[in-house]
């Protein structure tokens, strides 16, 4: 309120009705300058304060109209909290009934990705020149998991990835740490299908594969539960459990090459291999070798053939350019064991021939590598939406 407001004089007399009654009849007390002032001190706190009650009130009920609402992001397990004003036009205000909830925003939310870049240290994978690579195989297909990390977390997914870091680590360490984070969902959900002690003994078994850790020579130890043809007890009973998280799907990027020179020009471009029960189980197809143990048959082979075909098609569909050399090898059945030893829906993608200049080209480009990320997310995208809808058909 401001001080220059004019003060009111003090009342000099209403006009005379009475003839009989003097001025001095009338005439009120002066008022000293002081109580004057002290009078105009307290009206104007009375009215700073009426002014507060009205304004904090309004700001309490504009709160629990929902019109501000609280987002939350736990970050490093940490959660943050933020404010933010929504306007009735935001479609996020119109399609939220419960501000408080946490699933996270996003096309995949409640979606699950294991991501796992090939090879890593000293299993370089194939590279370039051939005898003292410039290029490897190992720092591409991190790079473009690092892309696709972000790019699905960002989409709502949660996201696994089998090594972060070009420590070395085998091919069988990096399933068995599939096969732990796939215990940790199913516990997670309460749909664990063995006890506790089974669980203890088998988490037991994929650390010491971990542990052992062999990437340039296989053994039964160092594969563990996973040696052989077919499946064992225990990986039978790993892999039914994966078979029921269907909203958990597995990628795993390699680079192709090829060791025939003249083959150099004429080999390139993307391609898939999936996971299926037939071919596997296929002795002419066998990649296991000995122990050998009844075949697997529970793997989702239509899922499989149909989530590799939609990456293939959203790649190639991106980059014209890594269209494969041959329909018959861009998307194709295959034994590999990192697609082989589970039995979530998933694929081995290669993205292209190292060995082929225009591919390689393509892949010493760290934006194009970036990019790889956003036709195979889209891909993963497009898997779960079909999922969700024939299982919205199906109810």
């Amino acid at each position: 309120m401001s001080n220059n407001q004019p003060q009111s004089r003090p009342n000099r007399g209403a006009p005379k009705t009475n003839p009989t009654r003097t001025y001095s009849q009338t005439k009120r007390p002066t008022r000293s300058k002081a109580e004057i002032a002290r009078r105009i001190f307290f009206a104007k706190c009375i009215i700073v304060f009426c002014l507060i009650f009205v304004l904090g009130g309004g700001v309490y009920l504009l709160s629990r109209s929902g019109l501000f609402k609280s987002k939350s992001s736990n970050a490093g397990g940490t959660a943050l909290s933020t404010v933010t004003f929504e306007t009735e036009a935001t479609p996020a205000t119109e399609a939220t009934d419960t501000p408080d909830q946490t699933t996270p925003a996003g096309s995949l939310a409640g979606c699950t990705v294991i991501l796992d870049p090939g090879h890593s240290g000293e299993d370089t994978g194939c590279g370039w020149p051939l005898n003292s690579s410039e290029i490897e195989e190992k720092d591409i297909t991190l790079k473009i998991v690092n892309a696709m990390e972000q790019d699905l977390t960002s989409r709502g997914a949660t996201v696994y990835v089998t090594r972060k870091t070009d420590d070395t680590v085998g091919i069988y360490y990096r399933l068995a740490e599939v096969h732990l984070i796939c215990m940790d969902i199913a516990k997670e959900r309460g749909i664990l299908p063995f006890s506790a002690e089974k669980e203890q003994e088998l988490r037991q078994k994929c650390e010491k594969i971990k542990e052992i850790n062999q990437w340039q020579k296989f053994t039964s130890e160092g594969m563990g539960f996973m040696a052989g043809f077919g499946a064992c007890e225990d990986l039978k009973l790993l892999m039914d459990m994966e078979a029921q998280l269907t909203d958990v799907v597995f990628l795993s990027i390699h680079i192709n090459s090829t060791g025939d020179p003249s083959e150099y020009e004429i080999k390139h471009g993307a391609a898939v291999h999936y996971p299926d029960d037939q071919y596997i189980s296929s002795p002419s197809h066998d990649e296991g070798g000995e122990p050998a143990h009844e075949a697997y048959f529970g793997r989702h082979n239509e899922e499989n053939n149909a989530f590799s075909q939609m990456l293939y098609d959203h790649y190639v569909e991106y980059f014209p350019d890594m269209v494969s050399y041959s329909k018959e090898q861009s998307h194709l059945p295959s034994a590999f064991a990192v697609i082989r030893e589970h039995a979530l829906v998933g694929a081995l993608f290669e993205v292209g021939f190292i060995t082929n200049p225009s591919d390689r080209a393509f892949f010493e480009n760290d934006e194009n590598l970036a990019k790889s990320a956003i036709p195979l997310d889209d891909a993963i995208e497009e898997y779960f939406t079909s999922l969700k809808e024939k299982q919205t058909a199906a109810s």
